[in-house]
């Protein structure tokens, strides 16, 4: 099964020093068990990832996001919700 990642965008808001802060939920189904590379498809790196499992799989970052992935390791088959700033 091909991993999915269904993007919610939440909000957008502006640090005292100016800088823009994006706050989005990205639904991701289709999880295999073990690592995961998964495109985000953010207009740049997340800041901040946190990660509810949508199933009873346990899910962690196995490594730093970057630009262009998340790099999840999943217990089990299924789904995650990430929660991210960027």
């Amino acid at each position: 099964m091909a991993v999915t990642v269904t993007p919610t965008y939440l909000e957008t808001y502006q640090t005292i020093q100016g800088a823009l802060i994006d706050k989005a939920k990205l639904m991701i189904a289709g999880l295999a068990s073990g690592e995961n590379t998964v495109a985000h498809g953010l207009i740049r790196a997340p800041r901040i990832v946190n990660i509810e499992a949508t199933s009873s799989v346990v899910v962690y970052e196995y490594q730093t996001s970057d630009a262009t992935n998340l790099y999840l390791d999943a217990s089990a088959a299924g789904g995650c919700t990430v929660y991210v700033e960027y």
